[in-house]
């Protein structure tokens, strides 16, 4: 069974809120715990031991392992060993200077991790286990949750409570198995994710669909005005900085569930899209646009489309090398960045004239499943269909000045 992960809203009394609160406390006071430890181990002996076996020797020093539930106490330890694997990863692949794990700071709530044991999930009640060992004498706390409607699942396979900086709210993170609905297809179909354009889905029989971001973009630029004028983690820029998460996540959600009952319609079983990874780390276009790019909700748009094609029994795969395929001719395959002309023109010599994020989509396709989307047809892509999504509506128009183009030179 497909797996989804849901956020739910926490909705509990003050005392069970400062229980929960307290815990997650602990939870931060254990890894920092676990960290001094080993940076003082360091110290002394010039190593790091990062053996369960020494974990656990450690974590019986420390007073707060028992202020929530002890299976929480190893994930947590986990999360340590984790954080030292990839410090020694990056240090062996690299010649430059990494540092070791850092502490959480002061005050930070971690989040307290449930994987199979030690909680309960009654319809909108969930009951968590916080341990024997507290001071204050309470084992488990009770809550009511709610999520959005319309997903049935099966089992709850794993549970997270965590703390929303922006919001300044407790939330719950349930992974549960749903109950997928038939495959719709066997055609497929590719993504090629960017900023102006939101998506540009290439569908097998040629049919190019653009998802417009416009308006995710003019909603963080408003927000983002509306911040600067306010000290920064007040309770207003707080504030600001929430509605401007859910104004762009309700955008989002649009988009991704237009895109999928699309696939349904047309009977696509399979999509692929850009490999995102490495993508802030590998772009420098300078200070300005770097910074929107890296603030851009790439992963989120990925997730959202895992999970939605899950549910609606299709594939979404997010592993096709993305390298080039903005500066690749579809017709011909020669690599020029000047190919890209203003304002996502893609104009080749071999005669190759496209939208770039087409052109780009198309690669992607044929990338992905080696073979071209409109070959053995005609040689021509249909004029792409525009959606402008707004927050209380979409809207969809056929660019007027859009010619449709030709692969004659194939």
């Amino acid at each position: 069974m497909p797996l989804v992960t849901l956020r739910a809203q926490v909705h509990a009394d003050p005392e069970t809120l400062a229980v929960l609160k307290d815990a997650m406390f602990c939870a931060t006071k254990v890894y920092n715990g676990l960290l001094w430890h080993l940076r003082k181990e360091y110290e002394e002996t010039g190593k790091v031991d990062i053996s369960r076996k020494n974990l656990n020797r450690i974590l019986k020093e420390l007073p707060r392992a028992k202020g929530y539930y002890s299976m929480s106490v190893q994930l947590t330890r986990d999360e340590v060993r984790e954080a030292y694997k990839s410090f020694f990863a990056l240090k062996k692949k690299s010649l430059t200077q990494h540092e070791a794990p850092g502490f959480r700071r002061k005050g930070y709530l971690s989040p307290l991790k449930y994987v199979q044991s030690g909680f309960k999930v009654e319809g909108d009640k969930v009951t968590v286990s916080l341990g024997t060992g507290r001071e204050d004498g309470v084992r488990e706390v009770s809550f009511r949750i709610s999520h959005r409607p319309g997903v049935e699942y099966e089992r709850v396979r794993e549970l997270s409570i965590t703390y929303d900086k922006v919001s300044g709210r407790i939330e719950a993170r349930l992974v549960v198995e749903v109950k997928a609905n038939p495959c719709p297809g066997r055609l497929r179909a590719a993504l090629d994710l960017g900023e102006t354009i939101l998506m540009a889905a290439a569908f097998e029989d040629g049919t190019v669909l653009l998802y417009s971001g416009r308006f995710i973009k003019s909603v963080r630029r408003y927000w983002q005005k509306v911040r600067a004028s306010l000290k920064q983690n007040s309770r207003r820029w707080k504030e600001v900085a929430h509605r401007e998460k859910l104004q762009v996540e309700h955008l989002l959600h649009a988009a991704t569930s237009h895109f999928i009952e699309e696939c349904v319609r047309r009977g696509v079983g399979e999509v692929a899209i850009g490999a995102i990874t490495g993508i802030r780390e590998n772009i420098d276009y300078g200070d300005r646009l770097n910074q929107r790019l890296h603030a851009w909700p790439y992963r989120k748009l990925t997730d959202m489309l895992k999970y939605k094609g899950a549910l609606a029994g299709i594939v979404v795969r997010d592993d096709v090398d993305e390298r080039n395929t903005s500066v690749r001719c579809h017709a011909c395959g020669r690599v020029l960045p000047s190919n890209r002309k203003h304002r996502g023109l893609y104009v080749c010599s071999c005669g190759w004239k496209a939208q770039a994020d087409v052109n780009g989509s198309l690669n992607i396709f044929e990338r992905a499943y080696e073979v071209s989307p409109v070959k053995g047809s005609s040689g021509r892509v249909a004029r792409p269909v525009v959606l402008s999504l707004h927050l209380g509506w979409h809207g969809v128009h056929e660019p007027k000045r859009e010619e449709k183009t030709s692969r004659a030179s194939l």
